[in-house]
């Protein structure tokens, strides 16, 4: 049977290198990455009550850890767009990229036609990036930009402990098949986060926002 937990971490060493080495003391570059985290986590609360709508009735336990999650992710984007906001920036000046609009809309498609437990794939990938990764890019983040900046890393580095445990917890209860869906999800949503971080670094070396960073 899968181990996910292994399939996490495999994960993780292979986004390690590229997410530590993004840009983050980069107004630019850092505007650019809150942005498309903006787009997709304006979509999380939608996921999330879509795949608990979409639970069978006799995966109830399932459910109401899914309904239980949408409550908890409420608001973020909010946290996205202060940040930006306090770099200078709106979210206007930064054009959601192609990477960003994949992460979520595919997901839709994954609790729909797949089986609603793929998306435990999806989210224990983000969750996992910040908790593996989340403390120290707030610490450069915080660094470069200031505290009032940097919220949302502080936010999820801390927050989302807490639901990579309570994640785990359901998926021991997985039979092998799903197992399969978690982990193929998984594998997917992390290689096009991959993608995301690459093409947000490449445009935020070329772009020239519409606002100039205020001084």
């Amino acid at each position: 049977m899968i181990d996910l937990k292994n399939v996490v971490a495999e994960e993780m060493d292979r986004t390690a290198n590229l997410i530590l080495s993004y840009p983050w003391h980069d107004p630019v570059s850092y505007a650019m990455w809150l942005a498309q985290t903006y787009y997709m986590v304006c979509h999380s609360t939608r996921l999330v009550a879509l795949a608990g709508a979409c639970c069978p009735l006799e995966k109830n336990k399932l459910h109401a850890r899914f309904v239980d999650h949408s409550k908890e992710e409420r608001g973020h984007e909010k946290v996205c767009i202060s940040d930006l906001n306090e770099l200078g920036y709106e979210l206007l000046d930064f054009p959601q990229i192609y990477q960003s609009a994949a992460m979520y809309q595919i997901q839709y498609y994954w609790i729909q036609y797949r089986d609603p437990v793929s998306f435990f794939g999806y989210t224990l990938g983000l969750e996992c990036l910040a908790e593996h990764f989340g403390p120290r890019l707030h610490e450069m983040a915080t660094k470069a930009h200031g505290a009032a900046a940097a919220k949302f890393l502080r936010l999820h580095s801390e927050a989302d402990v807490e639901h990579t445990q309570e994640a785990y917890k359901h998926l021991q209860d997985l039979s092998a098949s799903e197992r399969i869906l978690v982990k193929e999800n998984l594998n997917l949503s992390c290689e096009i986060y991959r993608g995301m971080l690459t093409e947000s670094q490449n445009r935020g070396a070329n772009l020239e926002p519409k606002r100039a960073v205020a001084s």
